[in-house]
């Protein structure tokens, strides 16, 4: 059975490898970069995050955050904010550029996902992630 399990954790980090490569094929043609991508993937998930908690989320100084904000704010993609609760901090958000950019990401990157999985059955989807949210759910209660 431990074998069993390392060749599942090895093809779970093929698997990995290639969706991140699908997603970074799919990135080439914003011109954006990896930071940026990162950004724009943390306010997609928080909706909206000050540069402090992207500084945490990333690994990376106050000075080189700014920088990749400051250049997206520059492409139109994020917009910088004040709150009148919280003047201390300034919190980056999707501008209207932004936003459409990434719902149509992802409707591009959930088109190629499709098409992995287009030779699957219903079932078969249904199989495969409901067994993934299973060990997902084990792993965390580690």
């Amino acid at each position: 059975m431990k074998y069993d399990s390392f060749e599942i954790a090895m093809l779970i980090k093929e698997i990995y490898a290639s969706t991140i490569e699908i997603v970074n094929e799919n990135l080439k043609e914003s011109g954006l970069t990896h930071q940026q991508t990162m950004v724009i993937k943390l306010i997609a998930h928080k909706g909206r995050i000050t540069i402090s908690e992207l500084c945490k989320e990333m690994s990376l100084a106050k000075g080189t955050v700014s920088g990749i904000v400051s250049r997206l704010e520059a492409a139109d993609y994020v917009k910088k904010t004040k709150l009148e609760s919280d003047k201390r901090n300034t919190y980056v958000e999707f501008s209207t550029k932004g936003f459409e950019y990434t719902k149509n990401f992802r409707e591009e990157i959930n088109r190629s996902f499709d098409k992995i999985f287009e030779n699957f059955s219903d079932n078969e989807v249904k199989e495969t992630k409901e067994n993934l949210i299973k060990l997902r759910n084990k792993l965390k209660r580690r």
